[in-house]
């Protein structure tokens, strides 16, 4: 690093999910560092009055032109800067999570010597609901995203010298094959987690086509969105699920089912990559950039029910093709270790320092 201690500024919020924390982790050991983490004031504001907490909160958002911001005007961004050094030679301060956390104006930040990256996470299609002005991205000194996809949307507002892609990572030491999958008869058992960006309504509709002899679907998901499996007999809806009985259930899947509404990146494919599991994903947004064709089990984004259950029942009936990709697919995986990816930013850090 270029600064005289080479110290990384770390800034997020206590809101920011410790599951996505635990990954920042490992870039965070592989440089100096130092965290600034608060909660802002309008949360403890909703313990005595959550009406007023959550005016605040929109309010907030319009003023940073996120409406996922999690910051407050003037007194936030006060304390962030209070706990910045003052330093004749630059050093990086790095806004984990845009969407929820960046600054309003770079200037200050400019004034104590910090340079200022901002990694923003949110989908294309998702992009103009999160961000109401360009405000909390379009100022920083370097833009990170974490798929090509976003580039169009950044673009409008940021020119492409100050714009990098650096893909987000996953724990490959935690997120592993099994040991012993033990017998693989009955019926082909698929998987599929998680809310944010998936195709609920379509992963449905293929649910009800298959049968129930041959196929499981083990559904996790949140409600409303679990009573749209209520009418098909192969689902099976799972109740919580701690992190161990996650990772079971990603090792033991023959297959993860994953159509998505649109995708910058998603854990949830990597932590399944990762754990030797094929994913079976729609080709959409930032989708060719994580899942590799020659190891998972990539479609069209054309929406055809038929296309998806004719495929399906294909592997049902060669299911030694699909268990011989599952080492191709974890070895696939490891190029997304938070190790590799820290590396990269390393590389980012360096590359907003010699600007």
């Amino acid at each position: 690093m270029a600064n005289n201690d080479g110290m990384v500024w770390f800034v997020h919020t206590y809101h920011t999910d410790s599951k996505i924390l635990s990954g920042w982790q490992i870039v965070r050991e592989a440089v100096p560092n130092r965290s600034i983490a608060f909660m802002p004031f309008y949360e403890r504001l909703k313990r005595f009055s959550w009406r007023a907490g959550d005016a605040l909160e929109r309010w907030a958002g319009r003023y940073y032109g996120s409406n996922w911001a999690r910051t407050l005007p003037v007194w936030t961004e006060a304390k962030i800067l209070s706990r910045l050094p003052w330093r004749k030679e630059p050093y990086p301060v790095h806004f984990l999570f845009g969407e929820f956390l960046s600054p309003k104006d770079v200037r200050p930040y400019h004034r104590r010597g910090a340079r200022v990256l901002v990694t923003v996470h949110a989908t294309p299609w998702r992009w103009d609901r999160v961000w109401s002005r360009p405000d909390g991205y379009a100022n920083a000194d370097l833009v990170v995203v974490t798929s090509n996809s976003q580039k169009v949307k950044v673009l409008e507002h940021v020119p492409e010298a100050r714009i990098v892609r650096i893909r987000q990572g996953f724990r490959a030491d935690e997120w592993t094959p099994a040991l012993n999958r033990g017998e693989r008869g009955g019926r082909l058992r698929l998987f599929m987690f998680g809310n944010t960006d998936r195709d609920h309504e379509f992963a449905a509709a293929v649910a009800r086509a298959l049968p129930k002899e041959k196929f499981e679907l083990r559904v996790r998901t949140g409600s409303p969105v679990a009573s749209l499996f209520a009418d098909c007999p192969c689902v099976t809806l799972l109740p919580y699920l701690t992190k161990e009985q996650v990772q079971e259930e990603y090792r033991q899947a023959d297959l993860m089912f994953m159509p998505m509404k649109d995708s910058a990146f998603n854990t949830v494919m990597l932590n399944a990559m990762g754990s030797g599991t094929p994913v079976m994903v729609n080709r959409v947004g930032g989708v060719p950039e994580y899942v590799a064709e020659d190891c998972n089990v990539v479609v069209s984004d054309e929406r055809r029910v038929d296309e998806w259950v004719e495929k399906l029942l294909w592997l049902e009936r060669n299911r030694d093709w699909l268990e011989a990709l599952r080492p191709r697919t974890r070895a696939w995986a490891e190029r997304f270790d938070w190790k590799n990816i820290a590396e990269e930013y390393r590389a980012a850090y360096a590359r907003v320092l010699g600007q």
